[in-house]
């Protein structure tokens, strides 16, 4: 996103390559650039849409890691609807699946 600084910076570029030039057509197109960067800083800076909103908090990857913390959530209920959708058993993963189902 072009910020009111970006435009500040390019007017400043503009003005400057406006000295240094010794041709009268160019510096006046160099200046007239300048102007127009100049112009487009103070409308970034008029729009209150453009205004920078305060950053949103980072999460870190440790707090990515941790549940949410719901009052209203249980666990166990949660885990036994999960278990009848998945169609698993309560065997435990050391223990092999029974092998007499027809294999």
């Amino acid at each position: 996103m072009l910020t009111v600084e970006d435009c500040r910076r390019k007017a400043g570029e503009w003005l400057r390559a406006a000295k240094e030039v010794t041709d009268p057509n160019t510096s006046a197109s160099s200046r007239r650039l300048s102007d127009k960067w100049t112009v487009l800083a103070l409308q970034i800076e008029q729009d209150p849409y453009s205004r920078r909103q305060p950053a949103a908090a980072v999460r870190r990857p440790a707090d990515l890691a941790e549940p949410r913390k719901t009052g209203n959530t249980n666990t166990v209920h949660v885990a036994d609807v999960l278990r009848e959708r998945l169609q698993l058993s309560d065997f435990s993963m050391d223990e092999p699946p029974d092998s007499t189902s027809g294999s």
